[in-house]
């Protein structure tokens, strides 16, 4: 249950500094909205289900910080639902960003809001340093050369989890990624199995939003005019 300050805050500020300018793609247990994207959080998975955030050239250009590497619990999240860098002392999962680190690097505190362990989720390390490395990379190439694209996130649990770790932390058995370009009314949607994947795939795991919103039971978009809506998510596009 979110807390008073939480559900004046959403009230306050529902697009979470213009992060969800497109819509709340669920009514999360926790909404939390951070300077650099906003997360929507499910207690029951220690996960989010979803991260938001505009990216703009000024964004990812204008501060170029050093990567701050400060992992550590979240605490807004309640204790009995958080995960740690503990969760992580196991051979086979890193500490995959759903918010990318690379992307919010702006200001020190924006990046440093990346490494909040909310923002985490149990990744293959053939996914976290190949396909969603060059999904990332991808996201600032469009952001630079369109102005401005709204990406969106999360961890997938498809028939059930891939396994557990730590103190019951559930791993996703999928991630799915989705980048849209207010400008042309373009929306490119990917799904990852939590496995090791190359770059070279991504044309291969290309979905539409459509889709995706049916695997992961998420609206997207859904301030949109219904009709330019339905145009968008049912295009599946490899690449904007």
């Amino acid at each position: 249950v979110r807390s008073r300050r939480q559900r004046q805050m959403c009230i306050r500020d529902r697009t979470c500094n213009g992060h969800l300018k497109y819509g709340l793609p669920s009514e999360p247990d926790q909404l939390l909205c951070r300077q650099g994207y906003a997360l929507g959080y499910n207690y029951s998975r220690k996960s989010a289900d979803w991260v938001a955030y505009r990216l703009t050239p000024g964004i990812h250009n204008s501060g170029n910080v050093p990567r701050q590497d400060d992992f550590r619990e979240d605490t807004e999240i309640p204790a009995i639902y958080r995960t740690t860098p503990d969760d992580y002392d196991e051979p086979i999962y890193h500490q995959g960003h759903l918010a990318n680190s690379e992307s919010l690097d702006a200001t020190v505190s924006m990046n440093s809001e990346t490494f909040l362990m909310s923002n985490m989720s149990p990744q293959i390390p053939g996914l976290n340093v190949g396909a969603w490395k060059g999904l990332e990379n991808r996201e600032r190439k469009w952001a630079t050369e369109r102005g401005e694209v709204y990406v969106y996130a999360g961890a997938l649990f498809i028939g059930g989890v891939k396994g557990v770790i730590g103190s019951n932390v559930p791993v996703p058995t999928h991630y799915y990624k989705i980048i849209y370009d207010p400008d042309t009314n373009e929306a490119v949607g990917y799904i990852f199995p939590n496995d090791a994947i190359l770059t070279a795939q991504l044309r291969n795991l290309a979905r539409s939003v459509d889709f995706i919103e049916i695997v992961s039971g998420l609206n997207f978009l859904d301030v949109l005019p219904d009709s330019l809506e339905e145009q968008i998510e049912g295009a599946l596009l490899t690449t904007l």
